[in-house]
């Protein structure tokens, strides 16, 4: 008979039952996998974007609302690689090496019998940020109504990451987390910096990088800018300011302009500038063209930097819809390309068409049939714009647009004349078009590189 002390009784407390380990060889595989995998593409994805940069087309470039190219010359893409001097693409590595490298390290460390602790919040962290920078990027990606394939695939394997080290290894809890984010963070500034110099030498957005150049020679310039010694000093601060990349792609425009069609321009219907300006700019542009919202902050950028008097530019019409473009017959129908396109002939000759022409190509990714009205109305009553939308002078001014650019055999849009001659929209191509009044052969331009004939250009 067993004996009890006083009411005491002993009893025994069961200890905690413990689940199998879910940070796991086959786990840590897996993620060195994902994250393999995610730096090998963020890799491809980043020699697109160089492709991009001088002038070629990203194996992504479907359309206006497929092309990766969207994205990466966006505003937030652009400033990232302005502020931090690496591109979208190369933070995708920056992430990638990490998530690498860390289960690579946390297997060899387990293989050797030792604690992981640490390196299993490390991991966490890394998968919780690479997650949180996917949501984000496709929030970007959404405002800007475009689908890049390859930073879509990248977003997948971040997911898949996440699913591993935050839902797979949800017992694991967070380790020394403060030593596991320092561990992290460290890893995250070592890829880095080893990555800043490949970065800091990756061509931004031609236009953005090009409206630079020409703030630059123009503040450098001569305030008159009407001799030809201050035209030719203007010239040289201009070529020499370029970034190879950029000195390329200013030789790849010329050679089209040397090489191109030649029209004889007709009389503008409402030049915005001198009608005795030496050197007219004729644009045949449609709204939801990106390269042509890219062509108004250009134009406007020469404007400032250039002496009045100095170019006047002729704004035409190439909606890319077969409703209104005979040339594109079989296309799908988008109503808001042929309306806004008769919308801006009807502000020709308004002081305020400019101002409207603008609104529209600001909002050109998330634009309705109403908004073209709505934006025109601190300008123009809307009963007033619809009454002149439907005139058949109209119709007749837009189809004169079309008929003229076809004869130069539009690949797309925008189309660019400098006098009456086949350009680019690349700005230093159309400041130092303006300068030489329109001549290809200064001798500043001897320095530029072997143009490319195949180089695509718009």
């Amino acid at each position: 008979m067993s004996k009890r002390r006083g009411t005491e009784v002993a009893t025994r407390v069961p200890a905690p039952a413990v689940g199998p380990d879910p940070v796991t060889p086959g786990s840590l595989a897996g993620l060195i996998v994902l994250g393999g995998l995610s730096a090998l593409l963020s890799v491809f994805l980043w020699g697109q974007l160089l492709l991009v940069r001088q002038g070629g087309l990203p194996f992504c470039g479907l359309g206006a609302s497929t092309d990766c190219a969207t994205v990466w010359n966006s505003p937030f893409a652009s400033a990232v690689h302005r502020v931090s001097g690496v591109p979208i693409a190369g933070w995708g590595l920056v992430w990638s090496l990490v998530a690498f490298v860390l289960p690579l390290l946390g297997l060899w460390r387990r293989a050797d019998g030792r604690q992981l602790s640490a390196l299993i919040s490390a991991i966490r962290f890394t998968a919780a940020m690479g997650l949180a920078t996917a949501v984000a990027l496709l929030a970007v990606t959404a405002l800007e109504r475009a689908f890049c394939a390859g930073c879509f695939a990248t977003y997948l394997l971040a997911a898949g990451y996440a699913g591993v080290a935050l839902f797979g290894w949800q017992q694991a809890g967070w380790p020394e987390a403060g030593r596991g984010a320092a561990v992290a963070a460290i890893a995250a500034s070592l890829a880095f910096m080893l990555l800043l110099y490949p970065g800091a030498n990756t061509p931004q957005a031609a236009g953005e990088a090009g409206r630079d150049a020409i703030a630059r020679a123009g503040s450098a310039a001569p305030s008159s800018g009407t001799g030809d010694g201050g035209r030719d000093r203007e010239l040289l601060a201009l070529v020499g300011s370029l970034e190879p990349e950029l000195k390329q792609i200013l030789s790849d425009s010329l050679f089209l302009y040397r090489n191109g069609r030649t029209i004889v321009a007709p009389k503008a219907r409402t030049p915005q500038g001198s009608e005795t300006a030496p050197v007219r700019i004729t644009e045949f542009t449609d709204v939801r063209c990106e390269h042509c919202a890219d062509l108004q902050k250009t134009l406007a950028s020469l404007q400032q930097s250039l002496p009045p008097g100095s170019f006047t530019v002729d704004a035409r019409q190439f909606p890319l819809d077969a409703e209104c473009n005979p040339l594109l017959s079989g296309k799908p129908a988008d109503p808001v390309r042929c309306l806004a396109a008769r919308a801006r002939i009807c502000f020709e000759g308004h002081p305020k068409a400019g101002v409207y022409a603008q609104a529209l190509f600001a909002e050109q990714k998330r634009l309705t049939t109403e908004q073209v009205y709505a934006l025109a109305s601190p300008f123009m009553a809307r009963n007033q714009l619809a009454a002149c939308v439907a005139l058949e002078e109209t119709t007749r001014k837009l189809q004169e647009d079309i008929q003229i650019a076809s004869a130069l055999e539009p690949e797309g849009t925008p189309i660019v004349l400098v006098n009456g001659r086949l350009g680019t929209s690349f700005g230093p191509f159309l400041y130092a078009m303006v300068l030489t009044q329109g001549q290809p052969d200064h001798p500043a331009f001897a320095s530029l590189p072997t143009p490319n004939p195949k180089a695509h250009l718009h």
